[in-house]
C-alpha cells in the first residue's frame, strides 16, 4: 500500500486480501481515514480488471480516480492516495468499473472491443465496415447528380448571355480584374478573385491535380484497413459523406459562374456532353423542374446514351466548395490521427519519444506541403475560386471535429459488442453484490465498466487555427454517463 500524506511523505506496504467482500470494505475504511485525500482501488477478477473504488472526498475536495491501484487474481491490493485537486461542495464517493483493455486515458485505444464483452458475429462486423462505405458511395453519387444539375444551369445561362449581350469592341481593358471580357478569355463570365488575378493563370493538367488529391485518401485507406480501426473508418467516411452532400447542395441551389471561364469549361466538357446538356435535357420552363432533374439522374446512373454505369461527364459551375481541397484535407487529418494512434506507445516511452516525435513532425510537414501544393495548383489553374478553397478547409475542420459525428462513429464502432450483457454478468456475482451493498453504506457508488468509456473522441490537430493551443484528444461524456457515475449534471445544478 502506498499512502501520500498532506505533508508529502509516503510509506509503502503490501496487503494480501482474502476473497471476502468484507475485507475490501475494511480497506475502503482505511482509505477513508486518510485525512483530506482521495483513495482508489482497482479490483481484478480472474486477471481482468473489473471495478475501480474511490474513497469519499473531504469537503472541498474533488474525485480523481487513480488507475494505480490494483487487486490481482492473487488477491494483492495496492491502494494509492492522492491529494484533492479541485474544490467541490459534497462528500461523494464512487465505485467505478473500468475495463483497462480500453485504456480510456489514451485517445484511441477505446476503439477496441473491451475485455468481458462478447465479440460481434462475423456478419455484423462485415455490415459495420460495409455500411459507412455504402453511405460514402451513395452521397458521392448524389453529389455528382447535383453538380450536373448546376452544370446544366450554368451552360444554359452562358448560352443565353452570348445570345443576348453584345460586347463593346471599342472598350479597352486595363487588366486589373481576374475575369475576362471576351468569350475566348480565361475566366470569361466568372466572378472577381483578387488573389487569382495577382497569381495569373497557368495551365495545369487535371489528371495531375486528381493524382495529387488522391494520394492521401489512398494512403489512409491502406493504413486504416491495416490497423482495422473501424472507428476512424466510420468517422472519415461519414465526414466525407456529409461534405459531399454539402458540396452538391451548395453547388446546385445557387449556381456560381465557373472560375476558369466559359471557353475552358466547354473544352473540359467536350462536344458530346455539351450536346447532351443543350439538346437532350428538357427545359424546366417547358417540361418542369422534376423532368430536368430526373433526366439528369438517369444520365448520372446509366450515362447520357444509357449504355454504361456512371455519367462519364465532368462538371462546370461546381464551385462552392473545392472538392479536391476538402478531399485532400480530410484524408490528411484521418491519416495523421491514425499515425498518432500508431506512435502512441513510442511517444510515451522516454527512449523512443524523440524518434517518434521526429517521425510525427516530419509527416506533419509533408502533409502541410502536399496540401499547399494542391491549393496552389487549384488557384493557378483557376479550377476554383479562393473562396472555394478557404471554405473547403474550414468545412473540413468543422466536420472532422464535429461532436455528433465523433459520437456516431464511436457508437457504430462499438455497436453489438455485448457491453450490457457483460455488465449484467458482473453484478450477478454474490461478492460484487455484497461489496456494492457495503460500499453504498460507506458512501460509495458502483458504476459499470462500460460507463468508463467516453461517448466520442475528438482529435484537434495542432494546425487547427485559431485553436492550436487546444490540440490533442478530447472526450465527450453524456449526461446519462454522468448520472450513472453519481455526478450532478448541468441541468440538475440549474434546477
Amino acid at each position: 500500500m502506498r499512502q501520500s500524506h498532506p505533508n508529502g511523505s509516503s510509506e509503502l506496504a503490501q496487503v494480501v486480501v482474502p476473497q471476502t467482500a468484507q475485507r475490501s470494505v475494511q480497506l475502503l475504511q482505511r482509505v477513508e481515514q486518510n485525512g483530506g485525500g482521495v483513495g482508489s482501488l482497482r479490483v481484478e477478477q480472474n486477471g481482468k480488471p473489473q471495478i475501480l473504488l474511490a474513497a469519499p472526498m473531504q469537503a472541498g475536495g474533488s474525485f480523481t480516480p487513480s488507475p494505480a491501484i490494483a487487486a490481482t487474481s492473487s488477491q494483492k491490493v495496492q491502494p494509492d492516495m492522492q491529494k484533492p485537486s479541485h474544490s467541490a461542495d459534497s462528500e461523494s464517493a464512487t465505485l467505478l468499473a473500468k475495463d483497462v483493455s480500453r485504456e480510456d486515458e489514451s485517445d484511441d485505444s477505446s476503439r477496441e472491443d473491451g475485455e468481458g464483452q462478447e465479440k460481434p458475429p462475423l456478419w455484423l462486423k462485415l455490415v459495420k465496415w460495409a455500411l459507412p462505405a455504402f453511405l460514402f458511395m451513395f452521397s458521392t453519387f448524389i453529389c455528382m447528380w447535383q453538380l450536373h444539375i448546376a452544370t446544366y444551369y450554368y451552360i444554359t445561362e452562358m448560352d443565353r448571355n452570348e445570345a443576348a449581350y453584345i460586347l463593346n469592341p471599342d472598350y479597352k481593358d486595363k487588366g486589373v480584374l481576374s475575369s475576362g471580357l471576351k468569350p475566348t478569355d480565361i475566366s470569361y463570365g466568372s466572378l472577381e478573385d483578387p488573389l487569382e488575378a495577382s497569381l495569373g493563370w497557368k495551365a495545369v493538367n487535371i489528371t495531375v491535380l486528381d493524382a495529387v488529391a488522391a494520394f492521401f485518401p489512398f494512403a489512409w485507406g491502406i493504413f486504416v484497413l491495416w490497423k482495422q480501426d473501424l472507428q476512424c473508418w466510420t468517422k472519415i467516411l461519414l465526414c466525407n459523406s456529409l461534405l459531399a452532400l454539402g458540396k452538391g447542395t451548395f453547388g446546385s441551389v445557387t449556381v456560381v459562374p465557373d472560375s476558369i471561364g466559359w471557353s475552358q469549361c466547354k473544352a473540359r466538357l467536350g462536344p458530346d456532353a455539351l450536346h447532351f446538356f443543350r439538346h437532350e435535357v428538357p427545359s424546366p420552363a417547358e417540361h418542369g423542374v422534376m423532368s430536368t432533374f430526373m433526366t439528369l439522374l438517369s444520365a448520372e446512373t446509366f450515362g447520357p446514351d444509357h449504355n454504361r454505369l456512371g455519367s462519364g461527364m465532368r462538371y462546370c459551375g461546381d464551385m462552392i466548395y473545392s472538392g479536391h481541397t476538402y478531399f485532400t484535407c480530410l484524408y490528411i487529418l484521418g491519416f495523421l490521427e491514425l499515425l498518432r494512434s500508431f506512435l502512441k506507445k513510442r511517444l510515451q516511452h522516454p527512449e523512443t519519444k524523440r524518434k517518434a516525435e521526429y517521425i510525427l513532425w516530419t509527416v506533419y510537414a509533408i502533409c502541410i506541403t502536399e496540401q499547399c501544393i494542391e491549393i496552389a495548383l487549384v488557384l493557378q489553374n483557376r479550377f476554383h475560386y479562393t473562396l472555394d478553397v478557404v471554405m473547403a478547409v474550414i468545412m473540413t475542420l468543422l466536420t472532422f471535429t464535429s461532436s455528433p459525428i465523433c459520437i456516431a462513429a464511436k457508437r457504430w464502432a462499438n455497436y453489438g459488442g455485448g457491453g450490457e450483457i457483460a455488465h449484467s454478468a458482473v453484478y450477478q456475482d454474490p461478492q460484487v453484490q455484497e461489496l456494492s451493498k457495503q460500499a453504498n453504506e460507506k458512501g460509495f457508488m458502483m458504476v459499470p465498466s462500460s460507463d468508463m468509456t467516453s461517448d466520442g473522441d475528438i482529435w484537434l490537430p495542432v494546425f487547427c487555427f485559431p485553436f492550436c493551443c487546444l490540440h490533442g484528444t478530447h472526450h465527450l461524456i453524456s449526461d446519462e454517463h454522468y448520472k450513472r457515475m453519481g455526478m450532478e449534471t448541468h441541468d440538475e445544478m440549474l434546477a
